[in-house]
């Protein structure tokens, strides 16, 4: 069991750790570009990510596959080694999770600029960008950070779908080969990794919450 899941684990966290990195820049981007503002861009953004939750991966990474492998020939049809390989099933897990990012972080960033430090950072000359990407971002990475951890952990069961889909090996298709085999022990091994991967990403979110806002560790060295 563990050769089994230990020799397709390195490829499921590649894929898991670039599509979070990606998800989460694209929030990161769409935040800041539409905090507080209105218009056409807004409601580009907006239905962007609507389009982006609402759109089943599965469905997602197949239209990835026809337009960009089979149509356009830029990337792999299936499996394969290398960033170029990565690009496509990493586009697939990180899309809906951009979109919910992108929608927790604008109302947390929004939510900051209405404070009273945010007029003052403008009255000290800072553009309305530098003061969303330094100020009202740190305040709304508390929530969008507890819902990346809750994401993130959740990538390695996500990637059944994306791995067979793009037939990429990894521990996904590993579940579904020991389902189709009744090959208990190594679906039980699959079962505790990805509780394992919830349990890393909840301590990691806790050690973050200190990190971003000052104010906890405070309130950490107060307490008795």
């Amino acid at each position: 069991m563990r050769t089994v899941i230990g020799a397709q684990a390195g490829q499921t966290l590649q894929l898991a750790l670039a599509a979070g990195l990606l998800g989460l820049a694209l929030a990161v981007a769409a935040a800041i570009a539409t905090a507080g503002r209105r218009g056409g861009l807004r409601g580009l953004v907006s239905g962007a990510e609507l389009l982006a939750v609402s759109t089943p991966s599965f469905w997602l990474g197949i239209l990835l596959l026809t337009l960009f492998s089979f149509h356009w020939r830029l990337f792999p049809v299936a499996g394969g080694d290398g960033v170029k390989a990565l690009v496509l099933p990493a586009v697939t897990l990180a899309v809906p999770m951009a979109g919910l990012l992108s929608q927790v972080m604008r109302a947390g960033m929004e939510s900051a600029l209405a404070q009273p430090f945010a007029l003052a950072a403008r009255a000290r000359g800072l553009t309305v960008t530098a003061v969303r990407a330094r100020h009202a971002l740190r305040h709304s990475l508390v929530p969008a950070v507890t819902l990346a951890g809750w994401l993130v952990g959740g990538l390695l069961s996500g990637t059944v779908l994306v791995e067979t889909v793009f037939a990429r090996p990894g521990v996904g298709r590993v579940a579904v080969d020991a389902i189709d085999s009744k090959d208990m022990p190594v679906v039980i091994g699959v079962v505790l990794l990805s509780a394992a991967a919830f349990v890393v990403c909840n301590v990691l979110t806790d050690l973050l919450y200190l990190a971003i806002d000052p104010r906890l560790r405070t309130e950490a060295e107060a307490a008795p």
